[in-house]
């Protein structure tokens, strides 16, 4: 069992977490709809971890943090969906087509990339470090998230050299999933953002089948 630092939100803080997740190690944070588990996408020691900690007993596809002008680093932004990124920070996941430049093991060997930026915090700290961030929820359930700083140090004290402390989570919902990868971007799981929130942005997104009149 390690020590476990705790520490205000503050953009004092980049510095210590990129020297962490250079170290191969992991940093939980918080953003608007959950506490994520953050690690550093291109050391494979650290996506391990991930997967020990979350006790996955198979792999399972982490988010890329990211901005507008980095997306296509890493996959192929159609039309549609680049009207969804240019407005983040925003509480959404969108699925894309994933470009060589991301590890299979991000991925779990799929050929598409979840992508997001929910917050802020996280567009400023993507920003300010130099290398591709990748995460997950922290918890191991929808039911059993850490939406609440206390959570997070109750399920992850001891595993982990940091704990960012945002207090409580600004919604408590998960955020909207789109998948873009398909003709028409569809929403998979509704979450913070509305149907109708995104209409306005791409009029011409669908529901699931099973929810459509």
């Amino acid at each position: 069992m390690m020590a476990t630092q705790t520490a205000q939100r503050s953009p004092k803080l980049v510095n210590n977490i990129q020297n962490i997740l250079e170290s191969g190690e992991l940093v939980i944070v918080p953003t608007e709809v959950s506490y994520i588990i953050v690690a550093h996408a291109f050391k494979p020691r650290a996506i391990r971890k991930i997967a020990q900690l979350k006790r996955w007993n198979a792999p399972q596809p982490l988010v890329l943090l990211t901005r507008r002008e980095k997306v296509e680093e890493f996959g192929v932004v159609s039309a549609a969906s680049q009207k969804l990124i240019n407005h983040f920070p925003y509480p959404i996941t969108l699925i894309i087509p994933k470009k060589n430049t991301i590890p299979d093991t991000i991925t779990a060997q799929h050929s598409a990339l979840f992508i997001s930026c929910p917050d802020e915090f996280i567009y400023n700290l993507v920003a300010q470090i130099p290398f591709p961030m990748v995460c997950t929820t922290a918890g191991f359930s929808d039911e059993y998230k850490a939406r609440k700083y206390r959570t997070a140090i109750e399920l992850f004290d001891g595993q982990v050299p940091l704990i960012v402390d945002g207090g409580d989570c600004k919604y408590d919902s998960k955020g909207t999933l789109i998948d873009c990868t398909l003709p028409t971007p569809t929403i998979l799981n509704f979450g913070t953002v509305s149907v109708d929130d995104l209409r306005s942005i791409l009029p011409e997104i669908e529901l699931p089948s099973h929810l459509r009149k």
